[in-house]
């Protein structure tokens, strides 16, 4: 659904900016680009015509302005990461990518915003989805693949081990950023739900780790961030359940810098590192 409000947020100005603008070229024109409807708008036949004809070009100069500007930079990445995957699975890495290109200034951002490539100063971002971003470009770097973990304490004092039904009756952690992922838990290991989870919410996985650290409730956590945890004892797993779903963690970025030297250095770097995982 087209809006000049949405416009006007894309290039920070107001709304009647926007509309006297395009006033302005309708005049010029000699006829509407678009219809004024009640709570939006949309092209004319004209105005559709027009899109079409002056689309590539201004994608063009947009493209070229964007390379004259940043052309300086051409060595420098600013990346946005969610902050466990920043912590727990990037960090620990980026020595390898340093030693490879030390010509690069690559910048991490560990936070949990979705980034807005037309107004946020990030180039990329590593972002858990479906990978389906507006006039982005998109790579899936690993599938979401979620187990219900605890302190070691925890499953020592329940006799070792959990099923996924007793599991029903314990304190367990929501992760407020991905709302509903203990009900795809649960369904995904063919278990009903007939009433609501006891437990408690925090904002992030990385607030999930803090609270399993308490040792007295259960939370979910990608298994890519926490091998390390359980191999050397700090989690341990409470059912041999996995929810393997096909959104996961992407690289995304915009396509106007798909050119740059330091996002192909990077991106290739990362995507080895995933394989070597």
């Amino acid at each position: 659904m087209l809006s000049f409000q949405d416009a006007a947020a894309s290039l920070h100005v107001t709304p009647s900016a926007v509309s006297h603008q395009i006033r302005n070229l309708e005049s010029l024109l000699g006829y509407p680009l678009f219809e004024r409807l009640d709570k939006s708008i949309r092209l004319t036949k004209r105005g559709s015509q027009l899109y079409s004809e002056i689309r590539d070009p201004l994608k063009q100069i947009h493209q070229a302005s964007h390379n004259a500007l940043r052309g300086s930079q051409d060595n420098s990445l600013a990346l946005s990461v969610p902050p466990v995957l920043a912590t727990r699975w990037l960090l620990p890495r980026l020595k390898n990518f340093h030693a490879q290109h030390p010509e690069i200034n690559l910048s991490v951002i560990a936070t949990p915003d979705l980034v807005d490539f037309r107004s946020d100063r990030f180039d990329a971002a590593i972002r858990m989805g479906n990978g389906r971003w507006p006039d982005t470009v998109s790579k899936r770097l690993f599938a979401k693949r979620i187990v219900a973990v605890c302190h070691p304490e925890l499953l020592t004092r329940n006799g070792g081990t959990f099923t996924v039904e007793e599991l029903l009756s314990q304190p367990l952690i929501h992760n407020a950023s991905m709302s509903g992922l203990w009900q795809e838990w649960f369904n995904s290991a063919g278990v009903a739900l007939t009433g609501a989870l006891s437990g408690i919410e925090v904002p992030s996985s990385a607030q999930v780790l803090e609270a399993i650290d308490v040792g007295e409730a259960i939370g979910l956590l990608d298994l890519s961030f926490i091998r390390n945890d359980l191999e050397i004892g700090r989690l341990a797993r409470n059912s041999d359940h996995l929810l393997f779903a096909d959104d996961g963690y992407f690289l995304t970025y915009p396509e106007v810098i798909s050119g740059r030297a330091a996002l192909q250095q990077f991106e290739q770097w990362v995507f080895s590192e995933v394989e070597i995982d």
